[in-house]
This record gives C-alpha cells, structure tokens and sequence, in this order.
C-alpha cells in the first residue's frame, strides 16, 4: 500500500480519511483467496481443539472419572459443537466472500 502525500488525507474531528481506490477484480480475487485461508486456519484450529478436547475424554474414561455413558454423551457433544463451529467459519467465509466480489 501507498502513502498519499499530506494534501490528500482529510481530517474530520478525531478521523483521519484516506481515499482508496476501488479495488480491481484480480485484488478482489486475492483477497477472497485470503479470506478462504483464513478460514481454513480457523477449521484447522477448531479440529485441534475436537483432538483435544476427545483425549481428554478419552483420558478420564481410562482413569475411570466418569461413566462409560458420560464420556460418551461428552464426546457427540464434542462432535456437535465441532461441526456448529465449521458450519459457522464456513457462513462467514462464504458472506464475506460476497461483500469482496461485490462492485
């Protein structure tokens, strides 16, 4: 990004207003590639937490602190809350990818 010169820049009380072109359709595909990379990271990081979250499960199984029925139960839960959380990365990722295509 450029630097405009100090006659371009606009002051309005506590704003500072910088015009910025429009952006071009390769820019505009750039950044949905971005935005798709974002949110890949995002559903990455939420089935890191899924594997953490089920060894854990796993692990108070084996030491025997809660029922077999429990450890299940906490598990579909797990799996549940997993797949809302995708299903959320994915709605924002797909919204926003309308609002940068938009012109």
């Amino acid at each position: 990004m450029t630097v405009t010169s100090a006659s371009t820049r606009k002051t309005d009380g506590e704003l500072i207003r910088l015009p910025i072109p429009p952006l071009t359709e390769e820019r505009r595909k750039d950044m949905v590639k971005l935005a798709k990379k974002v949110g890949e990271e995002c559903k990455v990081a939420i089935r890191k937490c899924r594997h953490d979250a089920l060894d854990l499960a796993s692990s108070v199984d084996a030491e025997g602190g809660a029922s077999a029925d429990d450890v299940d139960r906490a598990k579909k839960k797990v799996e549940e809350l997993v797949a809302e959380g995708i299903r959320i990365v994915d709605t924002i990722i797909g919204n926003k990818e309308k609002d940068i295509l938009e012109v």
